[in-house]
């Protein structure tokens, strides 16, 4: 969902058939096609077992399984303890990430926003919230309810304007929850465009947005467009595609959803946001991400899944709309992360890692269960070095309720 591919480097020595594909995925002349013969095969890329690690806390002022200052030092800088999410695009050379319901001085679950113009994580991350006034700032836009559970999902960059997609009326059984498009302008003001898609049919309340990086053969006509991936009933959908024209974005008119595929594997389209078909089938998505890896030709996609195993999934694909990769899973919550820096309230002796917490859960949160979701991947720091991906995601804890860098590994053979 980045515009810029700053800081996405190294060199891979591949084959001459891979080379060939990598043609095929960006050159809007190529035949190749979701559903039809592809020769060579689509590159393997397997995960390295083992290789998931945990880089940073990047909320709070401590980190909770280390025991040593954060570098953002979000309480003592901002009056921020804890917050959620961190779906992110690019601007201004910076990355900006969108925080969900957040803990902090203002008392309320509101949502904020920080940048960081870090180009390699492995020399830490330093976050810095946008400020209004003394305060940090907060996502209200005018009329649109901004309370718990309601919160940004997505954002981009478009010709220097930056647009933020929140997710509101929000309902316990999530059934009248909605998307709006909304246009964020410095310092604080996020105008209401467009409601995007709302829930019980809509497919596209969480979501990924990215421009078209170039020629895409199969595309309708009518670009270039943003790419948006998105989820419908939370934690119970699959995944779906849309795209937008570039000049219409603000009015959304000319969006096309994918409606699967022809006899001949070429792509088909609709106007109709209830003729769309899912390019991920899983029934248990949430929260999902997709990047583009120039180096590689490929799309990545990560998302929290429940089944056939609860953590983190990584796929890869040529086209927006797929075939996708068999899912590989990167991240195991149970095994991974409960007891290490999500709180595990069972664990004996006691893990530490308790709180902050929101909601309920203040009044005891040593009881309240951590758990991974939101896996959104940070695109510039995105690195192929030789035969090797390594991939950079905010994944959120729940409780402690921050927000962690973690990196996962993958072989491209």
């Amino acid at each position: 969902m980045k515009t810029s591919l700053a800081g996405v480097a190294g060199a891979c020595v591949i084959s001459a058939g891979f080379l060939a594909l990598m043609h095929a995925a960006t050159n809007p002349k190529a035949t190749a096609l979701p559903g039809a013969q592809v020769t060579p095969p689509a590159p393997a890329i397997r995960f390295v077992a083992g290789s998931t690690v945990k880089m940073q806390q990047l909320l709070g002022e401590e980190d909770k399984e280390r025991h040593q200052p954060t570098l953002s030092l979000t309480w003592t800088r901002y009056g921020i303890r804890g917050t959620d999410l961190g779906n992110s695009f690019e601007q201004g050379g910076r990355v900006y990430f969108l925080f969900g319901d957040t803990v902090g001085r203002q008392d309320r679950a509101l949502d904020t926003i920080a940048t960081t113009d870090a180009t390699d994580p492995e020399q830490g991350v330093r976050l810095d919230f946008l400020m209004a006034g003394r305060d940090y700032l907060t996502i209200q836009p005018p009329g649109i309810s901004m309370g718990p559970f309601e919160v940004p999902v997505a954002g981009i960059s478009l010709g220097g304007q930056m647009y933020v997609v929140v997710s509101t009326d929000h309902a316990q059984d999530r059934s009248t929850d909605r998307s709006v498009l909304t246009r964020f302008t410095l310092p604080a003001t996020f105008q209401p465009l467009r409601t995007i898609s709302q829930l019980p049919a809509g497919h596209f309340v969480k979501m990924s947005l990215h421009t078209q990086p170039g020629p895409i053969a199969g595309l309708p006509s009518g670009g270039p467009f943003v790419l948006v991936w998105g989820t419908g009933p939370y934690r119970q959908s699959d995944a779906y595609f849309s795209v937008v024209p570039v000049a219409q974005f603000e009015t959304g008119k000319g969006t096309m959803y994918f409606a699967g595929t022809t006899a001949a594997g070429t792509p088909s389209w609709s106007a109709n946001e209830s003729e769309a078909k899912p390019i991920v089938q899983n029934g248990t998505l949430g929260d999902l991400s997709v990047t583009w890896c120039k180096d590689l030709g490929l799309w990545l996609m990560t998302y929290d899944r429940r089944a056939p195993t609860h953590g983190v999934a990584f796929s890869y694909s040529r086209t927006p709309w797929g075939p996708w990769s068999e899912p590989q899973l990167v991240f195991n919550g149970a095994n991974d992360g409960l007891g290490k820096f999500i709180h595990n309230p069972t664990a004996n002796p006691p893990d530490g890692l308790a709180g902050p917490v929101i909601g309920k859960g203040q009044m005891d949160p040593e009881a309240v269960h951590g758990g991974a979701y939101a896996p959104y991947v940070v695109e510039r720091w995105t690195k192929l070095k030789g035969s090797e991906l390594s991939v950079y995601y905010l994944l959120s804890t729940w409780n402690p309720y921050v927000v962690v860098l973690m990196k996962s590994r993958l072989q491209v053979e």
